[in-house]
């Protein structure tokens, strides 16, 4: 997605003046607002805040005739939290004034504003000066222009996640990721880990820091559970499918920069969603045992290119340090470090891959996808951040508790219906 500004509404001053109060006898006042970007196929609105009151809501939907997005309900307790939560973390991250609306497909966006009775227009100082313009929308199938695929088109040589029964509990784990920034909107994979408490479902989250290294990045969070295709190879979509908004809380993140020696890179981000998995998410077990060497098999399961999920099996291919990392590429050496290095057999890794997790035979998590030679499929190999070493950097103890070893749980969480209306 693309950034675009949105100069009619740019301060808190110049939108005031274009927000009509309408009142509702008993019952409140309401000011609507429509912001398109033509040939989107969909919107994210950037607000910021001077001022606003507790009790305000705010509701985001589809102004395309015919697109079936339900109408998403944002309280301003819920915008005030996230942008608290961003100044807290990092007070000089310009990103963090911004809150991002859910993501509405179509090219025009609905925006209505609500306040209920006692409370003045004048309390309510916002503006909306950021829209990012998102070329591909996967939550609605009827505005995708790729193949039967959905969004994304990978390579042919992938290979359908569904297909591969023996790890459909471990896939259930797996979600793809959308999120915003000024910059724009990008895509990710990540995936659901265990805790040792077997009494709660906290939804930990990991992926990668070059995908989400801020707290501002990680409040823009959307994840996509069950992208996927019905049943094997087929062109029909998981009728399971459900995108979770809502953001998350950034609880430790380690990453590579152009400046950082390759043997104390890694390239790991851990996080808490705010909302619950949908029901028949899955916790993934993780390790931080020593992996076993060469030639051991591995398996990657991730969303490349945005595209429905897929599997990918190959073999360890060593241990490597990494590190001068410039947004695009970056240098690895073999002989040890916090890398792990995979030759594919069968499949591969593509953009948007990127932080999905490694596994090993016993299906537990040791690492999250950096990135790759390039080619997708059979004969290229890919790089993976040691969950171990962040897991030690970050003390992923204090939250999912000390285990060498720790197997994963089916949960059967409730449907979150916190953000339809």
């Amino acid at each position: 997605g693309l950034s675009r500004n949105v100069a009619q509404l740019a301060t808190a001053e110049i939108a005031g003046k274009q927000l009509h109060w309408h009142k509702l006898s008993g019952r409140g006042q309401y000011a609507g607002l429509e912001i398109s970007s033509p040939q989107a196929r969909a919107l994210r609105v950037g607000m910021t805040v001077d001022a606003l009151p507790e009790g305000a809501e705010f509701r985001f939907f589809s102004l395309v005739n015919g697109l079936p997005d339900a109408v998403k309900l944002v309280t301003a307790a819920q915008i005030l939290q996230a942008l608290a939560l961003n100044k807290e973390a990092d007070p000089q991250d310009p990103d963090g004034m911004i809150f991002w609306s859910p993501t509405i497909s179509g090219d025009s966006m609905g925006i209505e504003i609500y306040l209920p009775e006692g409370t003045e227009p004048s309390s309510v100082r916002i503006a909306f000066p950021l829209v990012s313009h998102i070329i591909t929308v996967p939550f609605n199938t009827a505005l995708n222009e790729y193949s039967v695929q959905g969004y994304g088109d990978s390579d042919s040589c992938q290979n359908d996640a569904t297909c591969a029964e023996d790890w459909a509990n471990v896939s259930n784990s797996v979600a793809g990721m959308q999120f915003t920034t000024s910059s724009g909107t990008f895509i990710c994979t990540g995936s659901l880990l265990n805790d040792t408490d077997t009494t709660t479902t906290i939804p930990y989250f990991i992926s990668a820091n070059h995908c989400i290294s801020t707290q501002s990045a990680a409040s823009s969070l959307e994840t996509h559970w069950f992208w996927q295709s019905a049943s094997c190879n087929s062109s029909t979509r998981s009728p399971k499918y459900q995108m979770i908004g809502g953001g998350a809380v950034l609880l430790h993140t380690l990453g590579m920069s152009a400046g950082t020696p390759t043997g104390s890179s890694m390239d790991t981000t851990l996080m808490k969603l705010n909302r619950t998995p949908p029901g028949g998410a899955y916790f993934a077990g993780w390790s931080i045992a020593v992996p076993p060497g060469d030639g051991t098999p591995r398996t990657g399961i991730h969303h490349p290119v945005g595209d429905w999920k897929k599997i990918s099996y190959g073999t360890a291919d060593g241990e490597y340090a990494c590190g001068d990392f410039d947004g695009s590429v970056f240098s690895c050496s073999p002989g040890g470090g916090n890398f792990y290095a995979v030759a594919w057999d069968d499949g591969g890794t593509e953009g948007g891959s990127s932080g999905s997790p490694l596994y090993t035979a016993a299906q537990l998590v040791i690492g999250t996808l950096t990135g790759g030679s390039g080619g997708a499929c059979q004969g290229s190999f890919s790089v993976y951040s040691s969950f171990r070493e962040a897991y030690a950097a970050g003390d992923y103890g204090k939250w999912l508790n000390t285990s060498p070893d720790h197997p994963g749980k089916a949960v059967v969480a409730p449907a979150n219906y916190l953000l339809l209306h």
